[in-house]
């Protein structure tokens, strides 16, 4: 029997047992993150006959006239279910707790992407239970995106160097040879805050994006600190620091979350250093993965077209996640939602959330 509960307790919430790559938006500390900028988290467990088969966590994102967007990222973090009724039943107590949830939570739709083949492959069960997202409702702020790019790292360093494309290597040489030092920074992370900003700060300017407040990086920051789960790759020229990422791990997959650089050294080439030494890095604590974040394929994001080509600079293969799903609670003001998406009509929204963002940063899956 099939019964879901809510998690209050940090020890007893953790999607790593199910997944050892489930999504870091699945982790207790990306809720703590969210509730640094004053969103709701919420954390569930997923049992089958008293035995676990799952985790998600959902979260909460004010709209306009006191409604709410329920979104659980990249989840469920479920195991695969190999019958077809299991599938039914387990949608149906899915969809049950879901309306709950989003009754208490007066949110107008919940979005979620189901994992594995085993929903993919029982596409008439789901679409029963709930809607398929339309494709010009996909992107948004809130959303996480389809396309990530990865590499497999659990192979020796020379390996991973020769499997690069013949630029990619040129580029980290010429770095090198012109004076650029790359250097991983693992404690007391909150002291570069100031770097780290001003450096996102220039590439924000030059993509024309909007960054969070500062303070949202800061408490990312401290609570980094406080797990251990993130450093620093940091590029240096003449004792300045001209580019730095900011590198996350969970699992045993490390994420480049965030990342900036100073575009008056661009010729030294130094972000392609940067990322290769973080690589390393992320090898040498023990992760199989690296995940360079979203890509283009496909999806009208010509813009973002140069970095996904970057970060396809290192060898690797796209991840796609699955199709994302809604379950719509209100439908006039969903149906309000999607018109503003498609016809790009201004509707006002939580000015706390979302004043930080705009149409370029959303284009460019400013996911986190």
């Amino acid at each position: 029997m099939f019964e879901i509960r809510e998690i209050k307790n940090k020890s007893e919430y953790n999607p790593l047992l199910i997944d050892k790559n489930a999504p870091f938006t699945q982790a207790w500390f990306y809720g703590e993150w969210q509730e640094a900028m004053g969103r709701k988290a919420r954390r569930f467990e997923m049992r089958d006959n008293l035995e676990t088969i799952g985790f998600f966590q959902i979260i909460k994102y004010p709209l306009f006239a006191n409604k709410n967007i329920l979104y659980i990222p990249h989840a469920p973090v479920l195991r695969s279910f190999s019958e077809g009724g299991a599938r039914s039943d387990f949608l149906k107590i899915f969809r049950e707790t879901l309306i709950q949830i989003a009754k208490e939570e007066n949110a107008i739709f919940v979005r979620f992407d189901l994992p594995g083949r085993s929903f993919s492959e029982g596409g008439l069960a789901i679409n029963k239970y709930f809607k398929k997202v339309p494709s010009y409702a996909e992107h948004s702020v809130y959303f996480q995106p389809k396309y990530e790019w990865v590499l497999n790292i659990d192979k020796p360093e020379n390996e991973l160097l020769g499997d690069m494309p013949k630029d990619s290597r040129y580029d980290i040489r010429y770095a090198e040879n012109k004076g650029v030092t790359a250097e991983i920074f693992e404690n007391n992370l909150i002291s570069y805050l100031d770097d780290f900003y001003s450096l996102m700060g220039k590439t924000a300017q030059r993509g024309n994006f909007n960054l969070h407040p500062k303070e949202y990086y800061k408490n990312i920051l401290i609570n980094c600190e406080k797990n251990n789960n993130a450093f620093f790759a940091a590029a240096k020229h003449s004792g300045d620091i001209i580019a730095m990422n900011l590198v996350l791990i969970f699992g045993e997959t490390a994420y480049v979350v965030f990342g900036g650089s100073d575009d008056k050294f661009k010729n030294l080439r130094a972000p392609r250093l940067v990322y290769w030494k973080g690589i390393i890095a992320a090898k040498n604590r023990g992760c199989k993965f690296y995940n360079f974040g979203a890509i283009s394929y496909g999806d009208g994001y010509e813009s973002y077209e140069g970095i996904s080509e970057f970060k396809k600079g290192f060898g690797g293969k796209m991840l796609e996640h699955p199709d994302s799903y809604d379950l719509i609670i209100k439908s006039f003001w969903y149906w309000l939602y999607n018109l503003r998406k498609k016809f790009r009509i201004i509707i006002p929204v939580c000015y706390k959330c979302y004043s930080t963002h705009n149409k370029l940063e959303i284009k460019k899956h400013d996911e986190f």
